[in-house]
C-alpha cells in the first residue's frame, strides 16, 4: 500500500486520485496542488480533466487517470466505457455494453482490478459453459459508485503482481475526502431503439461530515433496468481443405486447397437486467496522527435471457457439382440436397452478487507512518433459473443454397430453403430438452501491513516496506439433464409453439435469409422436466467432471525507496524497489480414470522476485520525462488450472482440458515518457513501452476419443512466447484563452500503436504471428463546448482489427473487425443546483463482426443504439 500524508482536509479536486492513499505526493507535489487550489474546482468536464492531469503529473508511475467528473457525465453504462477514453485502453463490448478492459493492446486476461488498491473477487460467466476465469466484468459495477479510476501502466513495488498490462484501480468515495455536507441525485430514462424498450435508472449520494471534519459518513446508490436486443448470424468456423473439394462430380478434387465454412446460425437475443448498487464509507480522523476508514461495496444484479435460433448445416463434400462459388481460395456459396437444420430457443435467468468490505486504519508513530489493511471480497454468479434448451432437428434431406458476402460493415450470409419450412411445426421433429445450472463462488480476502519512514541517503527521502497476505477460492460447479424420450422424433402442434418476438430481424443488415422461425413454448414442453426425483439423483460423472474447486495463497512482500532528489539541477523523484511473491494453487476436481469419475487434486508452489524502477525528471516546471522497468506477472486463468474435462454436445463435438501445472505469463517491461503541460487544462504526452513475455500460455487443439465419440480437445500448455511494444500519444486542451464565445471549446485526444508478435505450438510446428486479442491500432477523439451553463461532448472511439484466435489444427485465423462507436452528451444547468441532459451510445448504430482469412464472413451482430434523457439535482 501505497502512503500519503495525512490532512484534516484534502483537496476535493483530487477525490479518487489520492482517497485510496495509492499515490504518494513527495514535498515538491503537495506545494504544487496547494498552489493550484484556488483555481480548481469541481463541476465542470473540462475542470474534471484538470484533476486528471494533476493525478497523472504527480503519480509515482506511469499512470493515466479518469475523475469523477469524467464518469458521471460521459455517456456510459459502466466504468469499462468511461475508461475507452483513456490512452492506450480500449474495451470488448457483450450486447452493447463494456464488459472486459484491455490495457496497451493486451488482451483482458492480462489486467487486475482492484478496489481501492485490493484485488477483487469476480462473477463468473454463467450463461453459458465459457469461462473467463480472474477478468473483472464491469457490467456488474454502476459507474455512480466510483469516485475515479486510475490505469497503472507501470507498478512499483508496492502494488500487487498480477497484470502484465496494467492495475485499473477503482477508487470509491470516503466522505472527508468530499468535505461537506451534501446530497445529489439523479433520473434518467433509458430507450435501447432495437429493443424498443425505455427503461429507467436512478442513482443518489448522500454524504454527512461533522462541524470539526473528524467524522464522516456517505452513503450513495444506483438502480438501473436495461432491456436488450441483439441481433447475430454467426457461422461455425472455417475450414482449411488442403486437398480441395470435388466441384464437378467426377471423383477428383480439382479446386485446389481452400477454407470452407461452417453451418450459419442466425440468432436472435433479448434480455431484462435489473441492477442495485449500494456504496457506504465511514471515515474518523480524530488527529492528525490516525485515519480509520470503513468502506463498504455491494452489487445485485439479475438477468433474464432469451435465445431463439436455426442453423444451415451441411457437409461441403456433399454439395450439388456445378454450384460451389470459390472466391481467392475460399467457398462461399454452393446448393445442397442433403443438409441438416436445427430449430432451438435457450433461456436462463443469471443472478450475479458481490460484496466488498475493508477497513484501513494509517498513523503516524513517532517518525514512522504505518497502516493495515484488512479485506473481503466475494463474487457469486449462478443460475437462479436454470438454462433450458428446446431443440428440434431434421438431420438429413434439407436442400438449401447459401451465399457468404465479404465483410463489409452490413453484410450476412443469404440462405434459402428449398423444401423447408420454418415456421411449419409439422417439419419440425422434437431432438431433446436440455436443463444446465452453474453456480460460480468466487472469493478473495487479505491482510496487509505497511510501515514507512523518512530517510536521507543518497538522494532517496523515504523507505516504504510491507506485507501481504492473500487467500482466494473459486468454486465452480455445473450440473447438466437431458430429455429425449416422448420428444426426440415427435412432432408437435402448433399450440406448442408461440409467436416470434422481432418483426425486424436483421433489419439493418443486407442479405436474404429466413426472418422469422417457430418459436417453442417453454410451458408446455417444461411442466414436467426436470422432475424433483431427477434433481435429487446423484451426480454423474459429468456433472463431476465440469465441476472443480481452485484455493490459491499468496504471501508477498516488499521493499522500496522513494527518491525526491535533483539531476542536473532539475528535479529527480522516482521508486526503486523489488516485490517477492510466493504462489501456492491446490486444484480439486474430478477426472475419468478406465470410465469411473475419480476424484483428484494437485498442487502447485511458484515463487516470483519482481524488481521494478520508476523514475521522473522534471527537465522544466512544465516539462517531465519518465522511464520505468519491471518484471511482471500475470497468473494463469483459474478455469485453465481445473482438473477436469468438460464435454460439449452439438453438431460439433467439443472438449475443454483443464492444466493445474500451469505456470504463470513472465514478462520484462520498459517504459518511457514525455509529458507537456504548457497551461492549465492542457497536456500533451507521448510514451514508448516493451514487454518481453516469457513462459507463454496459448491453446492447443487436439482429438480425444471418448465414450466412442471423437471431440476436438482444446487445453492451454505453457512454453510459448511473445513481444509486444507501442507508442501511446495523448492531448487534451481547454482553449479558455480564445474570445467568446469559443473560449469555452477543448479538446482531448490519443492514439495508441501496438505492435506484436508470438510464437504458437501447432503439432510439431511452430507458428509465428500476432499475439491473439491485441489491437494494432486505437484512438479515442472528444470535443466539447462548456459555457454558461450548456455542455456539450461528442466522443468517438475506434480500434482496428484484431486476431480473435490463431489458426491451427486445420481452422483458419479469426479476427475481429475494425470497430468504432460515435457517442454524445448535451446537458444544461437550469440552476446552480439542476441540470438536464441527454445522451447518445453507439449512435452511428455501428454494428460488430469477425473475419477470417481474406476477408470472409465469421459473424455479424447489431445491438443498436441507445438514447438517454435525465436530470441531476445537487443540494
Amino acid at each position: 500500500m501505497q502512503q500519503h500524508h495525512l490532512r484534516k482536509k484534502l483537496l476535493p479536486t483530487l477525490i479518487g486520485a489520492i482517497a485510496a492513499g495509492s499515490i504518494s505526493l513527495n514535498t515538491n507535489a503537495q506545494q504544487d496542488i496547494a498552489e493550484l487550489e484556488e483555481i480548481i474546482v469541481t463541476g465542470s468536464y473540462s475542470r474534471s480533466l484538470q484533476s486528471a492531469i494533476d493525478a497523472k503529473r504527480n503519480a509515482p508511475s506511469v499512470t493515466d487517470a479518469i475523475i469523477a467528473q469524467d464518469i458521471g457525465q460521459f455517456p456510459a453504462q459502466n466504468i469499462a466505457e468511461a475508461l475507452q477514453r483513456v490512452t492506450g485502453v480500449s474495451i470488448v463490448r457483450d450486447r452493447g455494453e463494456g464488459v472486459y478492459v484491455r490495457v496497451r493492446g493486451l488482451g483482458s486476461n492480462f489486467q487486475v482490478t482492484t478496489l481501492n488498491n485490493r484485488t477483487m473477487a469476480v462473477n463468473e460467466n454463467v450463461r453459458t459453459s465459457g469461462q473467463f476465469g480472474r477478468q473483472f466484468r464491469f457490467d456488474t459495477l454502476p459507474a455512480e459508485l466510483v469516485s475515479a479510476v486510475e490505469v497503472i501502466k507501470s507498478p512499483t513495488a508496492a502494488h500487487d503482481e498480477g497484470a502484465i498490462g496494467g492495475t485499473v484501480n477503482v477508487k470509491t468515495f470516503r466522505p472527508l475526502e468530499l468535505g461537506e455536507t451534501t446530497f445529489s441525485a439523479s433520473a434518467r430514462a433509458s430507450h435501447a431503439q432495437l429493443a424498443e424498450e425505455t427503461d429507467p435508472r436512478f442513482s443518489g449520494l448522500a454524504n454527512w461530515v461533522n462541524e470539526d471534519q473528524t467524522f464522516g459518513l456517505l452513503v450513495s446508490s444506483a438502480y438501473a433496468e436495461r432491456s436488450v436486443r441483439q441481433d447475430r448470424a454467426i457461422n461455425f468456423g472455417w475450414t482449411e481443405l488442403e486437398e480441395g473439394l470435388d466441384t464437378d462430380g467426377d471423383g477428383t478434387r480439382d479446386s485446389g486447397p481452400l477454407i470452407t465454412p461452417g453451418g450459419v446460425r442466425p440468432t436472435l437475443e433479448l434480455e431484462d437486467r435489473e441492477r442495485f448498487g449500494l456504496s457506504t464509507a465511514m471515515q474518523w480522523r480524530p488527529s492528525d496522527n490516525l485515519d480509520i476508514n470503513l468502506d463498504l461495496l455491494y452489487v445485485d444484479q439479475e438477468v433474464q435471457y432469451d435465445e431463439f435460433t436455426y442453423s444451415a448445416d451441411y457437409d461441403p463434400a456433399s454439395l450439388v457439382p456445378g454450384t460451389a462459388i470459390i472466391r481467392d481460395g475460399a467457398l462461399v456459396g454452393g446448393t445442397i440436397t442433403d443438409g441438416s437444420v436445427q430449430i432451438g430457443r435457450e433461456s436462463s435467468g443469471i443472478h450475479d452478487e458481490n460484496l466488498s468490505i475493508g477497513l484501513n486504519a494509517e498513523w503516524l508513530v513517532d517518525d514512522w507512518t504505518l497502516s493495515g489493511d484488512l479485506f473481503h471480497s466475494s463474487a457469486d454468479s449462478e443460475d437462479s433459473d436454470p438454462i433450458r434448451r428446446t431443440r428440434f432437428r431434421v438431420t438429413e434431406g434439407i436442400g438449401f443454397s447459401f451465399l457468404f458476402p465479404k465483410v463489409d460493415g452490413d453484410s450476412v450470409p443469404s440462405i434459402e430453403y428449398a423444401n423447408a419450412d420454418l415456421n411449419d411445426p409439422s417439419q419440425w421433429p422434437g431432438r431433446r430438452l436440455e436443463w444446465r445450472t452453474i453456480r460460480a463462488n468466487d472469493e478473495e480476502q487479505s491482510l496487509q501491513f505497511d510501515a514507512s519512514r523518512s530517510i536521507q541517503l543518497a538522494g532517496f527521502t523515504e523507505f516504504a516496506t510491507g506485507i501481504k497476505f492473500r487467500e482466494r477460492t473459486r468454486d465452480y460447479f455445473r450440473r447438466d439433464l437431458r430429455l429425449s424420450e416422448g420428444v426426440e422424433g415427435e412432432t408437435f402442434d402448433s399450440s406448442y409453439f408461440t409467436a416470434f418476438p422481432a418483426d425486424d430481424f436483421l433489419g439493418n443488415a443486407n442479405g436474404s435469409l429466413p426472418q422469422v422461425w417457430l418459436v417453442p413454448d417453454e410451458d408446455k414442453f417444461w411442466s414436467n422436466f426436470p422432475s424433483a426425483e431427477l434433481l435429487a439423483a446423484d451426480l454423474t460423472s459429468g456433472d463431476l467432471g465440469n465441476s472443480y474447486r481452485i484455493e490459491e495463497s499468496i504471501r508477498s512482500a516488499y521493499a522500496m525507496l522513494n527518491l525526491d532528489s535533483e539531476l542536473a539541477s532539475m528535479p529527480l523523484r522516482g521508486n526503486l524497489g523489488v516485490r517477492v511473491a510466493q504462489t501456492e494453487q491446490v486444484s480439486s476436481g474430478h477426472a475419468t480414470v478406465d470410465g469411473e469419475s475419480t476424484p483428484v487434486s494437485f498442487s502447485n508452489e511458484y515463487t516470483d522476485v519482481l524488481p521494478s524502477v520508476n523514475f521522473a525528471l522534471d527537465l522544466r516546471d512544465d516539462l517531465i520525462t519518465r522511464v520505468a522497468a519491471a518484471k511482471v506477472i500475470t497468473r494463469a486463468d483459474l478455469q485453465d488450472m481445473a482438473p477436469r474435462l468438460t464435454f460439449n454436445s452439438g453438431d460439433i463435438l467439443t472438449a475443454t482440458g483443464g492444466n493445474p501445472n500451469l505456470e504463470p505469463f513472465e514478462a520484462w517491461q520498459y517504459d518511457a515518457t514525455l509529458e507537456w503541460y504548457p497551461q492549465e487544462s492542457t497536456a500533451l504526452t507521448a510514451g514508448v513501452f516493451y514487454k518481453d513475455i516469457s513462459t507463454f500460455i496459448q491453446t492447443q487443439i487436439s482429438d480425444l476419443e471418448f465414450n466412442g465419440e471423437v471431440y476436438r480437445l482444446t487445453s492451454k500448455v505453457n512454453g510459448s512466447n511473445a513481444e509486444v511494444s507501442g507508442l501511446e500519444l495523448a492531448y487534451q486542451q481547454v482553449f479558455n484563452t480564445l474570445p467568446a464565445p469559443f473560449d469555452g471549446l477543448g479538446v482531448q485526444a490519443n492514439y495508441t500503436l501496438t505492435d506484436s508478435s508470438a510464437v504458437y505450438v501447432d503439432g510439431d510446428e511452430r507458428i509465428k504471428g500476432e499475439l491473439e486479442d491485441v489491437a494494432k491500432n486505437s484512438y479515442n477523439l472528444t470535443a466539447f463546448y462548456e459555457k454558461n451553463g450548456l455542455a456539450l461532448r461528442f466522443s468517438y472511439s475506434w480500434r482496428d482489427g484484431v486476431l480473435n484466435q490463431i489458426g491451427t489444427n486445420s481452422l483458419a485465423s479469426e479476427n475481429n473487425a475494425e470497430f468504432g462507436s460515435l457517442d454524445f452528451s448535451a446537458a444544461y444547468d437550469l440552476s446552480e443546483s439542476t441540470s438536464l441532459f441527454i445522451e447518445g451510445i453507439n449512435v452511428t448504430n455501428e454494428v460488430q463482426q469477425l473475419f477470417v482469412d481474406g476477408d470472409e464472413f465469421r459473424s455479424y451482430t447489431d445491438y443498436g443504439r441507445t438514447f438517454v434523457l435525465g436530470a441531476r439535482v445537487k443540494l
